[in-house]
């Protein structure tokens, strides 16, 4: 018991608490609770607690056991390295507009085309702070750039950029996955699928922006015949 004597409230005896914070926390914006409210309530605010008695709180934990993290604010390394051994398995969605230069420099990274099923683009980190702070991390990792008439005009529907936890320090490889589809799929426990495209695999794109331009040219090509 501890006596508390403070000169506001009556004096009393309490129990010894335990510790209730979670130093992993971060205030919430409109874009966390827009992509809590994607999932069923049951699953969002799932509290862990660590051997040490801290408390964690986890934004969503699905009913097979996957954790979900949406990160606005600048995430330390050795704290996301916490997170990711104890949270298993584990998903990161990060906001990529928090910062203008994320979203600009990740258009402008040249790419190549590396696959086509599920579409794949090798692209240097060099330029891009975005990938340089997550490329190294061993579990899956969604960019979410919001809406763009870009992706409308190329894919046809609202996506987030699937980091490869495969990437190498200076190479970052990203897929196109529709925002649906991840949805559904982290719902039923599926396989997140990426996006397919007849592309000819010789052809290197430039910039990210001038890539899903091509892309829609294509179509619209395509259309007329």
């Amino acid at each position: 018991m501890i006596s508390k004597c403070g000169e506001r409230r009556i004096w009393h005896w309490a129990h010894r608490g335990e510790r209730h914070c979670d130093h992993w926390w971060e205030p919430e914006t409109e874009w966390h609770r827009a992509w809590k409210d994607k999932f069923p309530a049951e699953w969002q605010e799932i509290v862990h607690r660590a051997d040490n008695g801290e408390k964690h709180i986890a934004d969503v934990k699905t009913a097979q056991g996957t954790v979900i993290e949406f990160q606005h604010s600048y995430l330390r390394p050795e704290e996301r390295r916490s997170r990711e051994a104890f949270y298993k398995p584990m998903i990161w969605i990060v906001d990529g507009l928090r910062r203008k230069r994320d979203k600009q420099s990740f258009d402008k990274t040249h790419c190549h085309i590396v696959r086509l099923a599920p579409l794949t683009l090798r692209m240097p980190t060099k330029h891009c702070s975005l990938l340089r702070e997550w490329i190294d991390c061993p579990v899956p990792v969604f960019f979410d750039f919001g809406l763009t008439q870009e992706d409308l005009a190329s894919f046809g529907t609202p996506i987030l950029w699937r980091l490869s936890p495969k990437s190498a320090d200076d190479i970052a490889f990203v897929s196109p996955v529709p925002l649906e589809k991840f949805i559904d799929a982290v719902r039923k426990d599926g396989p997140i699928q990426g996006i397919s495209r007849a592309i000819p695999r010789s052809r290197p794109v430039p910039p990210t922006s001038g890539f899903v331009r091509y892309l829609a040219r294509k179509d619209q090509r395509r259309a007329r015949f």
